[in-house]
């Protein structure tokens, strides 16, 4: 670890200095090392930042049990101090209706949000080195008048995590990571916040939550939105753009009076096979006698200069079809045979994709 100017130190009488509270008057008091308990002095240069400096020039301390133990101190120090103790985490919803809902996943129909709780309101006793279940806590959490609430362990970590067994134990724990003595100025002047696993915020302190209830009421969600499949009688069909998908509560109600057939198809936009060949299948499934280039066993794909895939006919040459018929002249042609190689590859995907007939 990289060498670190201390901040703090404690006087004869056993208090937490921060350096910015020596004055010319007190700097000539005796300051203690909090880690090793080695005499300090204040350094109040004009040139380096003012600081705590070790008296002996060869001192027996390490940074890492000092910012643990700072930390330790402070944290304490706050919660027998101030009026609340917060804590901040998330909660996660799950939607109201995922037991009837055919579009539920449960990855993706739930809502994350920080719920905000003030320690204070369940917990009045904060104890150093506490032994609770064979375990050591760095500050053990309880309470009083309640002595059966769960206790809370927090647990501070410079370099060396919170042991696994500890973890599994199923106590609730607080884990706090510490890397320098800012992160613990920031515990002490904001709740303390749980981690995001993504966070881009290099400055973040690490704080995981070890066995707390996460779990929220159970709400209305509209978590996704789900492509929509319309056929008409001229055999074409049209899948709504990724900015038109309706919700997932309202994929279900028909909104195109002229389409004989809507479905609302879960199903990825640029998938393989399409929401255009897995709704074809599923209206064929339904007994609509469905008749579109696309279906054919003499359509061939190729890209075009904008990355579209246009219906080439395979017969133009031999018997001049267009060379790129719109999907709906299959109705018509006399050539038109469904590609059963195709057709059965769909049908075996129809069995795992979610596939709604909208009413």
């Amino acid at each position: 670890m990289a060498k670190i100017k201390y901040h703090f130190a404690l006087n004869d009488k056993g208090q937490i200095i921060d350096i910015a509270d020596v004055t010319e008057g007190t700097k000539h008091d005796k300051y203690y090392c909090l880690n090793c308990g080695d005499a300090m002095r204040p350094r109040l240069g004009s040139k380096n930042a003012h600081h705590f400096a070790h008296i002996s020039t060869t001192p027996d301390c390490n940074p890492e049990t000092y910012l643990h133990k700072l930390a330790k101190h402070k944290i304490k120090e706050k919660f027998d101090s101030s009026a609340t103790f917060e804590i901040s985490l998330h909660r996660v919803s799950k939607c109201l209706d995922k037991a009837i809902c055919p579009f539920y996943k449960e990855e993706q129909c739930q809502s994350t949000a920080y719920k905000t709780y003030d320690l204070h309101k369940n917990y009045d006793t904060c104890v150093e080195e506490q032994v609770i279940d064979n375990y050591q806590a760095d500050l053990l959490l309880t309470s009083s008048i309640k002595p059966n609430t769960p206790p809370i362990l927090i647990e501070i970590y410079v370099s060396h995590k919170c042991e696994e067994a500890k973890i599994e134990s199923g106590l609730r724990i607080i884990e706090i990571k510490i890397r320098n003595e800012e992160d613990i100025v920031k515990l002490l002047q904001s709740p303390i916040i749980e981690y995001e696993e993504y966070s881009f915020d290099k400055n973040e302190i690490k704080c995981t939550f070890f066995n707390f209830n996460k779990s929220a009421s159970d709400e209305k969600l509209e978590m996704r939105d789900i492509p929509k499949f319309y056929l008409f009688r001229s055999g074409s069909a049209y899948v709504s753009n990724m900015e038109e998908y309706p919700s997932c509560r309202e994929v279900a109600k028909k909104d195109n009076k002229n389409a004989v057939l809507e479905l609302g198809i879960d199903s990825f936009y640029l998938g393989n096979p399409s929401i255009y060949e897995l709704g074809y299948a599923k209206a064929t499934s339904l007994g609509y006698d469905v008749k579109n280039c696309s279906l054919c066993k003499y359509r061939k794909e190729a890209f075009d200069s904008y990355m579209a895939v246009p219906n080439i006919c395979c017969l133009y040459k031999k018997y001049n079809t267009p060379q790129y018929p719109k999907g709906s002249e299959a109705l018509n042609c006399q050539y038109f045979r469904k590609n059963t190689e195709s057709a059965n590859l769909l049908k075996s995907a129809l069995e795992t994709a979610t596939i709604i007939v909208c009413k």
